[in-house]
């Protein structure tokens, strides 16, 4: 046999080299530029307050001019409304000055030790005077009724507008009945669907009917509160209460004796239909198969150790929050430029200002504790970042050793391959870490700078602190 030696030339074709360069490059790349970016923030961060042991006399210093501006402008205009809510009051109540001053004294007292501002309280006592309320009795219902509001979480004005009017519906009502008719009504909110707007909504159209009937306050509330849990709305169930009073009373029978017999009945709702219509049948249909409940509520609305207490407990609670803490320094601070503007001279200012770090520590140190514990968590977020950037810088050489070694022998390919699978896994993880570091702190830029600019009473309080 013959035999052909035939030549054959072997190539390998390296297509693997140029990517893994190209991937190493960008990963250098990001390297770089992420870690110029925490470098940035850090210089920042240290130009902002060279150490934590620095950290206070700088924010003072700039609380302090921020003060300047915030601080009188404010104080201005809490000065200004004031005088224009005793100025409406006046004219109002064509009192006396010396009542006027009692009621202005009491407006200052209680806007300084509530969550509510002396100028909302102002508002509260016109309310009241528009009802015909004397002096004595609006200063005898004010404090009572500021915690009906926070409880309810209603407005002032309103609030005294409806407890005033029960007072002046029902016969057994007079003004020292202000705090249980406030306590009341708070406890009907807590057993049943009821909130202020809808007693809002639903008293003054049903409770002359029922002072009529004879009815009292704290069974109207329990029926109110039992249509209310059905969904009836406030309107529709107060105008059909009062009309099955109304026709219960034409025919010379109590409402429950009606409802009694309408749940005796095979056909509620037609029975219903029969006594009171088609305006009132649904909800008396509703009231009698409810009789039992509302005879439970009424009993709650009517014992002493249940009702006695409940707005004052809802406010506290509704007031035990970070956001109600600084609802109350807010409003203690305006009682303490109404108190400034009141005093003669320097040292009656300073006083004023005394007292009122004094009165308003805990609030103070809320603050102040958010300001410092968000500038620790920028700071810890930094520190986490330039780990992870250390860990990236590591893995991005490790990646670029098995980069190297890939193109050395083309060989070997499989084995650099799988190298370098691994080294940009790691990669990823680094990145990953690397995105949690920016994510931290990223979250701690927004918290100490919310921190810092909540509310501007923290400027105007850092600077009384500065002065003092």
């Amino acid at each position: 046999m013959l035999g052909f030696t035939i030549p054959t030339t072997f190539s390998a074709v390296d297509k693997l080299s140029a990517p893994l360069r190209k991937m190493s490059k960008n990963m250098q790349s990001f390297a770089s530029k992420s870690e110029a970016g925490i470098a940035r923030l850090d210089r920042r961060l240290r130009k902002l307050t060279p150490s934590l042991g620095s950290m206070g006399k700088q924010m003072l210093q700039f609380a302090s001019a921020g003060a300047i501006i915030a601080g009188i402008g404010g104080a201005i205009n809490i000065v200004k409304d004031y005088e224009q809510a005793n100025a409406d009051l006046s004219a109002v109540m064509n009192t006396t000055s010396e009542n006027q001053n009692k009621l202005s004294s009491d407006a200052e007292r209680l806007g300084a030790i509530t969550a509510k501002s002396a100028t909302e309280v102002v508002g509260l006592q016109e309310a009241f005077a528009r009802l015909g309320f004397p002096t004595e009795d609006i200063v005898n219902m004010t404090e009572a009724t500021i915690s009906g509001s926070i409880a309810m979480n209603a407005e002032l004005a309103d609030t005294a507008e409806l407890t005033g009017a029960m007072i002046k519906t029902f016969d057994d009502f007079s003004s020292i009945d202000a705090p249980d008719i406030l306590d009341k009504m708070t406890l009907a909110t807590q057993r049943s669907a009821l909130n202020f707007e809808k007693l809002q909504t639903a008293l003054p159209i049903v409770g002359g009917a029922a002072n009529a009937a004879g009815i009292s306050f704290e069974n109207t509330l329990a029926l109110l509160g039992k249509l209310s849990d059905a969904g009836i709305d406030a309107s529709s169930s107060s105008t059909a209460l009062r009309n099955i009073f109304l026709d219960s009373a034409s025919k010379g029978h109590t409402y429950t004796e009606v409802l009694e017999s309408i749940e005796k009945n095979q056909n509620k709702l037609t029975a219903a239909n029969d006594e009171f219509g088609k305006r009132g049948a649904v909800s008396a249909s509703i009231l009698s198969k409810g009789l039992s409940e509302v005879a439970k509520l009424t009993n709650e609305l009517t014992d002493k150790t249940t009702f006695q207490g409940a707005a004052q407990k809802a406010a506290e609670k509704r007031l035990n929050t970070f956001g109600g803490s600084l609802t109350l320094l807010s409003s203690a601070y305006e009682g303490l430029i109404l108190d400034i503007s009141n005093s003669t001279g320097a040292l009656g200012g300073m006083s004023s200002i005394v007292r009122f770090v004094t009165d308003n520590i805990k609030g103070l140190a809320t603050i102040l504790g958010v300001v410092v514990g968000g500038f620790i968590a920028l700071k810890l977020a930094v520190v986490a970042g330039q780990v992870a950037m250390f860990a990236y810088n590591v893995v991005v050489g490790v990646s670029a050793v098995m980069s190297a070694t890939q193109a050395t022998s083309i060989g070997a390919s499989n084995v650099a391959m799988k190298a370098q699978a691994i080294a940009s896994y790691a990669v990823m993880a680094a990145q990953w870490a690397m995105a949690g570091g920016f994510g931290a702190a990223t979250t701690a830029t927004w918290a100490f700078t919310a921190a810092l600019l909540m509310n501007p009473l923290t400027w105007i309080v850092l600077a009384i602190v500065a002065v003092i």
